[in-house]
């Protein structure tokens, strides 16, 4: 993945972070594949819970001594957690965005979402090959990819079904965005 990120990898999580809010006590990250995320909450008294499909990532955390979550995340409770956070997987759920967005407004009122909208996957031959492979998140290759025009249609058709603010941070490689579900009294 640095290769894909011409080295700024570490950056983007470094950007992820930025937004959880510094009176957060939990973090759930969904889709988490390395644990840079996990690194920062442990050093700062963060509770981090992930949930991941890939068995590989989620022994690599658990043997760091983090709490794991195994499984197909549409079919799993993870806990409730002030953030939840997701990097570079929402087009893996592009398909099934309602399941995910139902699942995670029950269980948090934010969501960090960074998505790569410039994708090398989407080039053609042995490049876009290769990339396509290298975002298989376990059980499948991935080929769909958003757009910054077609990710924010999502998040609006999204939005029609549930009310939360989207703040925009950056548009570079990834879009970066901070999305916030208005306290409901019941």
């Amino acid at each position: 993945m640095n290769v894909l990120y011409a080295g700024a990898y570490r950056r983007r999580f470094r950007d992820v972070v930025s937004l959880i809010d510094q009176e957060a006590r939990s973090v759930c990250e969904l889709c988490f594949g390395d644990t840079l995320v996990a690194e920062w909450c442990r050093s700062r008294g963060i509770r981090w819970t992930g949930v991941d499909l890939n068995p590989r990532f989620c022994a690599r955390a658990r043997a760091q001594g983090f709490d794991v979550i195994e499984g197909d995340l549409l079919s799993l409770s993870p806990p409730r957690a002030d953030v939840f956070i997701m990097v570079g997987s929402l087009y893996h759920f592009h398909e099934r965005l309602s399941e995910l967005f139902d699942l995670v407004w029950s269980r948090t009122g934010t969501l960090v979402l960074s998505e790569p909208v410039r994708n090398l996957s989407s080039q053609p031959g042995p490049i876009g090959w290769w990339a396509r492979r290298s975002a298989n998140p376990g059980d499948r290759e991935a080929g769909f990819r958003y757009t910054e025009d077609s990710l924010r249609e999502a998040l609006d058709a999204q939005r029609k079904r549930h009310e939360f603010d989207i703040r925009p941070i950056s548009v570079q490689r990834d879009m970066l965005m901070l999305l916030h579900r208005p306290s409901t009294s019941d």
